[in-house]
């Protein structure tokens, strides 16, 4: 069997700067309240999941 390579595969990856990201994220965010989007904040600690508990096979 023979060893072959996909073109590119080994070549780094370009990975944004924090500062372009951030502005990215800002943009969006802006992007999103502008056109009616509201933010919600949860509290620290709280999943959002609704706690059930599982049924015990007999």
């Amino acid at each position: 069997m023979s060893n072959t390579r996909v073109k590119g595969s080994n070549q780094k990856r370009t990975v944004p700067t924090a500062q372009q990201s951030s502005e990215s994220l800002e943009l969006q965010i802006a992007s999103f309240l502008n056109s009616g989007g509201i933010i919600e904040e949860i509290p620290r600690g709280v999943s959002g999941q609704i706690f059930t508990p599982a049924t015990k096979k007999p």
